[in-house]
């Protein structure tokens, strides 16, 4: 059913959706305002995205696309068309989705935003630039600047304006005092002594010196004739190429027509935009290319068991037999060179250390350093490449500090702090100095203001997400995905459009409930501005401040794709057939377990964790059960668990050395055999990569065809039904469905393959059929679909069980790996360590014990969705599996055996262990998470006093 509209809109102030059927939806009707916030909702799969991005934002990117010139839309006309009777009233569109692509080294919160843009305006516009070698203020002279320093001379002095001529030991002073004496100039001055050159040469310069000054006229201060002074001093720039001098009785000033110090002559450049841009060949640092960083000997890699003594193998790369010989030559002169052998390598002095890397050539030990660099004249061998690869690492530019940009750009400040400095600052604290900035002398006048009113903008808005903690110059792929959203939100959110559709996805990920109010302000202000704001969500505060909620459903897939109600919020809670209206009703709620498992003796226990914001943490890690790292945005969690707990274990359990954040020890490892990562990052980065190649399950599927009668006929193999090898895919998309058309200055566009039409395959391969069923059609079945499709194929089954135990039996089964969402992504991930039969469950004793670290597995899940993922959390624990989970979802955090809150706030407030327990425990505790714990509790029945 649907719901009539709530309030009455002029039919122009409607967005009008007719017989829609993009994906699974089922010719939905629906008429949505154009001012106001509204939400779409329901269960994961049943087409709210359909909907929200792929109907109203690709239908407003097609129109506006529409404007571009023929040209430019003869490489468009092949998009596809959301499938609709007819769409109206749509505004132009924007979107912030959950797949924002591959960051690389160089992207940062600044330039994600777009605040680094208008700072490098800033800077170029309003900073002064102070010399690199003195100190002093460098300013760009002409003919007024020096006018106005011979004002400031006392009346009547006398002065005189020259030029500085500069004499090599090979000049010939003669002939330069002809040539000078044929211009016109009678006068030098070396020295303190002023001179005629009538005849002879001129005056070599005083000891010291390199340079005399070609006097061009003498003056009285207040007598002379200002155009004569105004001549004299542009020929004194044009002779001295750019150099003008002003000679008084006690002093002499220097003046450059370009950006060079009259102090000290060092040479800088003109402040430009592209000077503060280290993406920029103009402003990057000229030794590591605006990279921050270069790569160099990484020692944790070449040493990577500094417990084990040289002469036990602590250096790695000389342990192969191949170069064992410069260990040899360093156990040979160790004894001259004092560097014990049999001692573990950590308790060897630096100056030891030092002796190793640098080495010492003649007594015959080349080092490390030299070793490598040896390598490197062969690196065209493909061996060594991967090998050099192994020992290396990055480490912080020598040149720039970090700062990614050239001393030339960095001698430009801005209320006393260069570019790098600022973009260092927690944005609270730049937006602070900018603050003051904007409301000094400085800022005057349009021009400035419109410099730095947009830094100030943007600045604000993440503030007001909650952001002002991060630092301008954080690498976007250190950021937890809560914050890399925020990130995105900002960059669209704060370019102050008016009349434009806004459509947002899950902007609550990786936000603590207790930010959540910062989030419904700005969507509230983004509607008060004018615009059409869809937001998907599942996030009760988020829903409940909606003017209108759109339920879609009732199931997933095939299952849903209608719209189930469509109006005010509190009107779903009547909708029967609702689950978002069984939850926003209570009549469904999540109850904690009646006995949570109890932490034992074996724990793993890290110490001294100072990644970031985390201060000197000390934190152990009960095993064999559910524990929920939690706390406030910022407040350290994804720095303590997936960059610094997670390299760490790498390391001791398989020898990997990933980078990670520091710490000082590590305890307890033997408590597990193997530790698993399982964040939102993507599970392949082709568009061949799909659910059923993942969990290895096409395999069976293209057994399954193969031994068809019609494909034994014609010899086919089950590589034939591949879409990654050639000879049965389509030769054109080579079995990726759909090519790829370069638009130079704007994003690619993917349009459907024009001779398979995106089956992928070639037409007599799709001639072979299973069960009625071509392999094409088999891929576009759903993974519930598929089950009973191959009910006579168990191990095609078993492969597909554990899809639907996750929630991800609405998925089909070729859905390209590129559009799964982050939470589907990591679901996925996590469907592959499942078992994949009952009786392989059951075998405990057989299966290794591992720790999983999941990042905010809740992502795109609505509240019943939950209660699944919470089953499967539940399944990896009584296998004997440990797992932490970095969550914010109050259900989740009910349903745990241990609770770790860090905080109390966020940045540099954050990075401390307020509580840890139980989740009884900790709702007793003043804090943010204690707070909604104790709600939580309240909700489903039970209390604090419930459980301890």
């Amino acid at each position: 059913m649907t719901a009539p509209i709530a309030g009455p809109h002029a039919e122009t102030d409607l967005m009008r959706l007719r017989g829609v059927r993009v994906h699974n939806l089922k010719n939905v009707d629906l008429d949505l305002p154009r001012d106001e916030l509204i939400v779409f909702t329901g269960v994961s799969g049943s087409g709210k995205s359909s909907l929200a991005f792929d109907t109203l934002y690709a239908e407003g990117q097609r129109r506006y696309v529409e404007t571009f010139s023929p040209y430019a839309r003869q490489f468009l006309e092949t998009l596809d068309k959301p499938e609709a009777d007819r769409i109206e009233g749509l505004p132009p569109a924007i979107a912030v989705s959950q797949r924002q692509g591959r960051r690389s080294s160089r992207s940062t919160v600044g330039s994600v935003t777009e605040v680094d843009d208008y700072l490098a305006v800033l800077y170029a516009r309003l900073g002064r630039v102070m010399c690199m070698n003195c100190g002093q203020e460098v300013r760009p002279a002409d003919a007024g600047a020096v006018v106005a320093a011979i004002e400031q001379l006392p009346e009547g002095a006398r002065y005189q304006v020259g030029f500085p001529v500069e004499i090599r030991p090979d000049t010939d002073r003669d002939a330069l005092a002809a040539m000078l004496r044929e211009d016109g100039f009678l006068r030098v001055r070396a020295g303190d002594d002023v001179r005629t050159i009538e005849e002879g040469p001129v005056p070599g310069p005083p000891d010291g010196s390199t340079t005399i000054d070609v006097i061009v006229d003498r003056l009285v201060r207040g007598k002379e004739d200002p155009g004569r002074r105004g001549d004299s001093i542009e020929t004194a720039f044009d002779r001295g190429l750019g150099r003008c001098r002003v000679i008084a009785e006690d002093h002499v000033l220097t003046f450059y027509r370009g950006w060079r110090c009259a102090g000290c002559g060092t040479e800088h450049m003109a402040p430009e935009p592209r000077l503060f841009r280290s993406n920029s060949p103009v402003g990057a640092c000229p030794s590591c290319k605006g990279f921050g960083r270069i790569i160099d000997l990484d020692l944790g890699r070449i040493v990577p068991d500094p417990s084990k003594s040289i002469e036990g193998g602590a250096i790695a790369p000389w342990t192969t037999p191949k170069y064992r010989e410069h260990l040899d030559d360093l156990l040979r002169v160790a004894p001259a060179l004092g560097i014990p052998t049999d001692r573990p390598f950590k308790y060897l002095d630096p100056e030891q250390v030092t002796l190793i890397v640098e080495g010492v050539p003649r007594q015959g030990f080349l080092g490390l350093r030299r070793f490598f660099a040896w390598l490197e004249r062969k690196i065209y061998k493909m061996h060594v490449r991967v090998f050099l690869s192994r020992w290396r690492g990055y480490r912080t530019c020598p040149e720039c500090d970090g700062a990614r940009l050239r001393p030339e750009a960095l001698a430009v400040k801005v209320a006393g702090k260069d570019v790098s400095e600022l973009s260092a600052l927690p944005i609270g604290e730049a937006r602070g100095i900018l603050d003051a900035f904007a409301s000094s002398d400085e800022v005057a006048g349009p021009v400035a203001r419109r410099a730095i009113d947009p830094v100030l903008a943007r600045l604000g808005y993440l503030g007001r997400i909650g952001l002002d903690y991060l630092t301008l110059d954080r690498q976007a792929r250190t950021l937890s995905g809560g914050e890399a959203r925020r990130v995105a939100l900002t960059r669209a959110l704060g370019s102050g459009l008016v009349n434009t559709l806004y459509v947002l996805d899950e902007p609550s990920i990786g936000l603590h409930p207790s930010d959540v109010d910062r989030l419904v302000s700005s969507l509230v202000d983004l509607r008060d501005r004018g615009n059409a704001v869809v937001v998907v969500e599942h996030d009760e505060a988020i829903m409940r401040a909606a003017d209108r909620l759109v339920d879609v459903g009732p199931g997933a897939g095939t299952a849903g794709g209608r719209i189930l109600y469509d109006g005010p919020p509190e009107g779903v809670a009547d909708v029967p057939e609702s689950a978002t209206g069984a939850f926003l009703s209570r009549r469904r709620r999540v109850v904690p377990p009646a006995r949570r498992r109890q932490p034992g003796e074996e724990r793993i226990t890290l110490k001294g964790a100072t990644g970031h914001n985390l201060r000197d943490v000390d934190v152990s890690f009960p095993t064999g059960l559910i524990c929920v790292v939690t706390g406030v945005s910022g407040s350290g969690k994804s720095t303590l668990v997936d960059r610094t707990l997670y390299p760490a274990l790498l390391r001791r359990l398989k020898g990997e050395h990933e980078p990670g954040e520091p710490f000082r020890e590590l305890l307890g490892t033997g408590a597990i055999d193997e530790v698993v990562l399982v964040d939102q990052s993507p599970i392949g980065r082709s568009a061949r990569s799909n659910p059923v190649t993942y969990l290895k399950a096409f395999d069976e599927i293209r057994k399954a065809f193969a031994a068809t009668h019609e494909a034994k006929l014609r010899s086919y193999g089950p590589s034939r039904f591949s879409f990654n090898v050639a000879g049965g895919r389509c030769d054109a998309c080579e079995g990726n469905g759909f090519q790829v058309i370069d638009m130079q200055f704007l994003t690619d566009v993917m349009v459907r393959c024009p001779e398979c039409r995106g089956t992928r395959y070639r037409p007599e391969t799709l001639e072979v059929t299973y069960r009625g069923k071509d392999i094409a059609e088999v891929l576009d079945l759903t993974v519930r679909e598929a089950f009973g499709f191959f009910k006579n194929r168990p191990k095609v089954q078993a492969k597909l069980r554990p899809l639907m135990e996750v929630g991800l039996d609405y998925l089909r089964l070729g859905q390209p790996a590129s559009t799964l969402s982050g939470g589907e992504a990591q679901r996925l991930k996590l469907a592959s360590h499942l078992p994949t039969s009952a009786a392989s469950a059951t075998r405990r004793s057989e299966r290794p014990r591992a720790l999983f670290l999941l990042d905010e597995p809740t992502t795109g899940l609505h509240p019943s969705d939950v209660l699944t993922l919470i089953d499967c959390l539940n399944t990896l624990a009584d296998l004997g599996n440990s797992l932490v989970v970095v969550e914010h979802n109050p259900e989740l955090m009910l349903c745990a055996d241990w609770i770790i809150d860090l905080g109390p706030g966020a940045g540099s407030a954050g990075g401390l262990i307020v509580a840890e327990g139980p989740p009884e425990a900790v709702s007793r505790v003043d804090s943010p998470t204690g707070r909604v714990l104790s709600a939580a509790l309240a909700a489903s029945g039970a209390g604090p006093e419930n459980g301890d």
